[in-house]
C-alpha cells in the first residue's frame, strides 16, 4: 500500500482515521485500480437459495395479510365525505399505523 502524506500526525486520532480509511478503501480508489491484479471469476458460483415450503407459505400469508390491511385502510379512507375528513382520517392513520 502506498503511503500518502497528510497534514495530520500519524498517531493522532484524525491521522489514525485517515490511515484506516485508506486501508479500508484501498481497492476502491481510482488511482489503485491499475495496480491491482485481475481476479479470476469464481469457478463454482453459489447455488441460488430456493425457499422451502414453510418459507413460501409464510411469505404468502404475509402478503395476504398485507393486502387485507391495505383493503381495510382504503375502505376506511373511502368513507370520508369531503377532503377535510379524508385528511383527518389520513392523519389518524399516520398516528397509529396499524389500523
Amino acid at each position: 500500500m502506498s503511503h500518502i502524506n497528510h497534514a495530520f500526525p500519524e498517531h493522532s486520532l484524525i491521522g489514525t482515521c485517515i490511515k484506516l480509511a485508506q486501508s479500508t478503501f484501498y481497492e476502491a480508489l481510482p488511482s489503485n485500480v491499475a495496480r491491482l491484479s485481475p481476479t479470476a471469476p469464481d469457478p463454482m458460483p453459489l447455488a441460488k437459495h430456493v425457499p422451502g415450503m414453510l418459507q413460501r407459505l409464510s411469505n404468502a400469508f404475509d402478503n395476504w395479510t398485507y393486502r387485507q390491511r391495505m383493503k381495510e385502510r382504503e375502505a376506511y379512507l373511502a368513507q370520508a365525505q369531503d377532503i377535510f375528513e379524508l385528511e383527518d382520517r389520513i392523519r389518524q392513520l399516520e398516528r397509529r399505523p396499524y389500523y
